[in-house]
């Protein structure tokens, strides 16, 4: 009787697995990202109300202080799919002893907007070799309930970047 038991039970978990994985479709997103300008009309902060509540951003800053929003462009395939996206940065001052931004990505396939994907992102050895671990937290139109965590390897405050990840998506 145990293991009837036993059985039932693991076949209902598989089920609930297998029903909860079809919700979304992952994919694998590989791109390039061009080196981001500052932006001084720290244009990330439109996003702050609605995707960043609990961020403090550090800008914008005098003139005379070091950027803290940035803005930039990138291309990148989402599975097959050929994308370009525009983007806005920002440090923010929550991470003790981490550089830390949010970012506002948005994508489009051709003439199409897709919509944004909003993350925040871990910062590491911003000096040199850098690398950035961005985390989905938010989404619009497409990108709506999606999650998912992409890499950037390179500084793009100074040189070109790429970017690699997996991006899951409500499946409609």
């Amino acid at each position: 009787m145990n293991l009837s038991t036993f059985t039932i039970a693991a076949l209902v978990l598989l089920v609930s697995a297998n029903s909860n994985a079809g919700d979304y479709v992952c994919k694998t997103i590989n791109g390039v990202i061009q080196p981001f300008a500052a932006d001084p009309d720290c244009n990330i902060l439109r996003f702050k109300d609605r995707h960043f509540p609990d961020a403090t951003f550090l800008g914008p800053l005098p003139a005379e202080a070091p950027p803290v929003c940035f803005a930039g462009s990138l291309t990148a395939t989402l599975g097959k799919q050929q994308l370009t996206g525009t983007a806005f940065s920002g440090v923010i001052a929550n991470g003790v002893g981490q550089l830390t931004a949010v970012s506002a990505i948005k994508l489009s396939a051709g003439s199409v907007e897709l919509g944004r994907i909003f993350t925040k992102d871990l910062i590491f050895n911003p000096d040199a070799a850098t690398t950035e671990m961005l985390t989905v937290v938010a989404g619009s139109k497409v990108f709506k309930g999606s999650h998912g965590q992409f890499e950037i390897t390179g500084n793009i405050t100074y040189q070109t970047a790429t970017l690699t990840g997996q991006l899951c998506i409500e499946n409609d």
